[in-house]
């Protein structure tokens, strides 16, 4: 009988996204084995016999970045990556989550590193096209997704927050940087938000407040 590994495994892997100083930045973890050993990567885990995808991927969180679940604020999956040369110890299916993190969660500072999203690149497998493709199908998410949008923004937010947080996205993405122009009356329509008074930002001129209702 061939030593090939014949039936694939099945690897959960999340997308944790965090806001941190105004901007979207992503969770990467330090893997702790080969392959990669000592590398930055997406947190991950090989799924258990008995174990549902959402736990699995709550699982890779804990383990990997000290995240617990009552951290997440969000939790989807976002795609199925079958690439057979993916993972170079043989074919493993990924099935990846898409995470948003509560804006105070504790981390594991000694293994995990926190980047502005549009800048993280160089990680091993094929993590870098994994975290493009979900960056564009959050920024297609977003005013669809409730649950999401709600999560990414939080409660209160302004105009001006939600177009960087586009704007993070697109360029993560690979896109060009959304118009914006429209936000402010796109939002004025939306009848889950409620106008909350304009919020000095910087120098500027003061961004239109909104709070969800």
């Amino acid at each position: 009988m061939s030593s090939e590994r014949l039936q694939p495994l099945v690897s959960i892997d999340t997308v944790p996204f965090i806001v941190r100083d105004g901007g979207l930045c992503l969770v990467t973890a330090e893997r702790a084995n080969e392959p990669f050993a000592g590398a930055q990567a997406l947190p991950g885990v090989l799924l258990l016999p008995s174990e549902r995808l959402a736990e699995a991927a709550l699982r890779a969180l804990t383990v990997k970045t000290g995240v617990g679940e009552d951290q997440v604020q969000h939790l989807d999956t976002a795609g199925v990556y079958d690439n057979p040369d993916r993972d170079p110890r043989g074919p493993t299916i990924s099935i990846v989550h898409t995470v948003v993190l509560h804006p105070d969660a504790r981390l594991n500072e000694t293994a995990v590193k926190v980047t502005p999203v549009e800048r993280v690149s160089g990680l091993p497998f094929d993590h870098d096209t994994i975290i493009r493709r979900t960056a564009g199908t959050v920024l297609d998410a977003l005013w669809v997704d409730a649950g999401l949008t709600k999560a990414l923004l939080g409660k209160h937010f302004t105009t001006a927050h939600a177009a960087r947080m586009s704007r993070s996205l697109a360029a993560a993405a690979g896109r060009t940087e959304p118009d914006s122009s429209n936000l402010g009356r796109m939002l004025a329509r939306n009848p889950a938000l409620s106008k909350s008074g304009a919020v000095a930002e910087g120098r500027g001129r003061p961004a239109a407040g909104w709070s969800w209702l």
